[in-house]
């Protein structure tokens, strides 16, 4: 009796990715919730909030990539570039409508870059996406001359992307709802859905059964691009200006958001839901130490171990339904 149920886990958790994201997400919220005194108060869950919504757009086009297979770590940078950008051209005069559908097809056309580098020339999406980071971030810091720039007016039409109602809740959070819900359509309602799946699974075969696969990679590559800058723009919104640093590390902490939430980093394999949860928790971590007074430094450890820890159970029950036996 008790190994059926453990077999019936067993598949549960091999089938849907997210529940164990799930469950670690609620048991942590659940003792910070008991641990931390003003955990529960509107301001920390209004904070945890704007940390989902904003890098967590970045995290959720950045899973469908995963899932064929492919990187992007540049996102951070490319966040922090079109968020400038998007000041600079508002300062020119252009209304912001256009300042911001041009700034977010300028993020677009950064992924389509990346993703032509991987597969026209052949380059690992981790080098080109490397370089990007590094490229865009010098971009930045030239262009701003290391300095934050800010809007010379604000404009209502920032209202739209990170309007703050009076008990803190922001639009930003349902800009990554929307998101959340449009992609998790299409990976798992659509043939656009199993195509990723099948890049990501096993690629010789999907080009067998007729899946364009560079034509997927591409489009998840300039989805991902356009994802950031949107993010970008959100936060540039909401802050007022752009810090020439912005962004840095984001991509390590979307990675550790995706992972927990059971994505492969082979690809493959994982769940928009799954990343939704990854994020969370990775959020909870962070209000849990900051109100914890605890250093900086220790978060940052603290997503590398989830990180590794991540990438271990992902392993382990990947093997255990292929039926791998350890030697």
């Amino acid at each position: 009796m008790s190994k059926s149920i453990l077999d019936r886990l067993r598949g549960l958790f091999t089938k849907h990715p997210e529940v164990g994201a799930g469950v670690v997400t609620l048991m942590l919220f659940i003792l910070f919730a008991w641990w931390g005194e003003n955990f529960l108060s509107v301001y920390s869950l209004n904070t945890m909030l704007f940390v989902v919504a904003e890098w967590g757009i970045i995290a959720l086009g950045f899973t469908l990539l995963m899932i064929a297979g492919e990187f992007d770590i540049s996102v951070g940078s490319v966040l922090a570039l079109c968020g400038v950008l998007a000041i600079l051209m508002l300062n020119t005069g252009l209304p912001p409508t256009i300042a911001v559908v041009m700034t977010i097809i300028i993020g677009v056309a950064i992924g389509l870059l990346n993703g032509l580098a991987v597969v026209k020339l052949g380059v690992p999406s981790f080098i080109v996406t490397l370089a990007g980071m590094m490229f865009w971030r010098g971009v930045i810091l030239v262009t701003t001359e290391a300095f934050p720039v800010s809007p010379d007016h604000k404009s209502a039409f920032f209202d739209i992307l990170s309007y703050r109602f009076d008990n803190g809740f922001s639009v930003s959070v349902l800009w990554f709802v929307v998101v959340a819900v449009i992609l998790g359509f299409i990976l798992h309602r659509t043939r656009f859905g199993n195509w990723i799946f099948a890049t990501g699974g096993n690629k010789l075969a999907a080009i067998q059964a007729g899946v364009p696969v560079n034509r997927v990679k591409l489009i998840l590559f300039g989805l991902t691009g356009g994802l950031a800058s949107l993010a970008g723009i959100i936060q540039m919104t909401r802050y007022g200006s752009v810090d020439p640093l912005r962004g840095e590390l984001l991509e390590l902490r979307a990675i550790a958001a995706i992972v927990v939430g059971g994505t492969l980093l082979m690809g493959g394999y994982g769940s928009i839901l799954g990343t939704v949860f990854g994020v969370l928790l990775v959020a909870i971590v962070r209000q849990g130490l900051v109100l914890a007074q605890a250093p900086q430094m220790l978060f940052e450890s603290f997503v590398g171990l989830l990180i590794v820890i991540a990438v271990i159970i992902n392993t382990v029950a990947q093997r255990r339904a292929l039926g791998v036996r350890d030697e």
